[in-house]
């Protein structure tokens, strides 16, 4: 039968192994505090590095869309004294410094100079159309404003014929122009049927007047803006920077928005965003002795669910369990001591 020296000295060592295991099982989730705080820490960094990232990247989004506009502006610029003509028949062995000087000269008139100053003259640098229509023939003049009067002229016939064929005088733009009008194209024709005076602007703008105001649409998400001004129905209009359907591109609002520096983000030396990174002053998790693998979504959990965490070299569930174990052996021996004491 058991004495009560047998009692104390069985309490005792239950309360000594209790406490021993309850301390290793403290100093185990110390170190897996310590831990999941690194790993805060260095999620946090990331963050901000990404953070960081996603600005530098839409800074050279913007950037790249302000070379395309200044690229096409050049272009374009570099073709202010040509002047591409459709419809003039097409022969081989054509001369077209002779059939371009008798075309200026039949639209001008009595006022046509005795030299146009046409510099270079060809057709458009592609294969013959299978159709057997001429392909257009573009010529670059000396003179702006002798240019301008020959534009003039051919407005004012817009019924020109020339060797018994409709001819037809436009200005020579880049092919980035061209495919961004042929996009806009529903909308210009909306414009024509309301009746709504619009122009185009360089470098690229599309500007239409309503009542006495001036509207300009210059990037793909000015289009609702736009509509909404003139007071037209929604239409879809593709992306002409993106390509394909309609979608949301970034505009000089915008860009001025996206180009300021985000308060969120960490500071840096040299400047705000500079190029030195502010490091943070914590270890990371897998430098740490033992190293760290969480099996759940989330660190802040309840103590019942410590034992889903496994840290090699700290086994936190193996001691849990060794706890588990201990205590139900004690609450076994406190019963079996209760009924030989009753």
């Amino acid at each position: 039968m058991l004495t009560r020296r047998d009692k104390s000295e069985m309490v005792a060592e239950l309360r000594a192994v209790i406490r021993e295991e309850i301390a290793a099982v403290r100093a185990d989730l110390t170190a897996l505090e310590h831990r999941v705080d690194a790993l805060d820490a260095e999620h946090l960094q990331n963050t901000h590095r990404q953070q960081a990232a996603d600005l530098a990247t839409t800074r050279q989004g913007n950037l790249l869309l302000d070379l395309r506009r200044q690229v096409e502006d050049l272009d374009n610029r570099g073709r202010r004294n040509n002047i591409r003509i459709r419809g003039l028949p097409e022969a081989e062995g054509e001369l077209p410094h002779e059939l371009l000087t008798g075309l200026f000269s039949h639209l001008m008139g009595e006022a046509a100079p005795d030299d146009f100053g046409i510099e270079r003259a060809h057709r458009a640098l592609r294969a013959p159309r299978r159709d057997g229509l001429p392909r257009d023939l573009i010529c670059a003049l000396a003179s702006f404003p002798l240019k301008e009067e020959l534009m003039k002229a051919a407005r004012s016939r817009p019924d020109l014929h020339y060797m018994d064929a409709p001819v037809a005088l436009y200005h020579d733009l880049s092919q980035t122009t061209l495919d961004t009008r042929r996009a806009l194209r529903p909308l210009t024709h909306l414009l024509q049927e309301r009746r709504i005076p619009y122009k185009w602007g360089f470098p690229f703008s599309l500007q239409a007047r309503v009542g006495n105001m001036w509207h300009v649409l210059q990037w793909p998400n000015d289009v609702p803006r736009f509509l909404r001004n003139a007071g037209l129905p929604h239409i879809a209009i593709p992306n002409w920077i993106l390509g394909g359907p309609p979608a949301r591109a970034v505009g000089p609002e915008e860009a001025a928005h996206n180009l300021h520096p985000d308060p969120e983000l960490p500071r840096r030396r040299g400047g705000p965003n500079g190029p030195e990174e502010l490091r943070l002053p914590v270890e990371p998790w897998w430098r740490s002795p033992g190293g760290c693998q969480i099996r759940q979504d989330s660190h802040r959990t309840s103590a019942s669910k410590w034992r889903d965490f496994w840290l090699p070299g700290c086994e936190v569930g193996a001691s849990l369990t060794r706890v588990c174990t201990v205590v139900d052996s004690a609450i076994k021996k406190l019963a079996a001591w209760r009924r030989a004491c009753s």
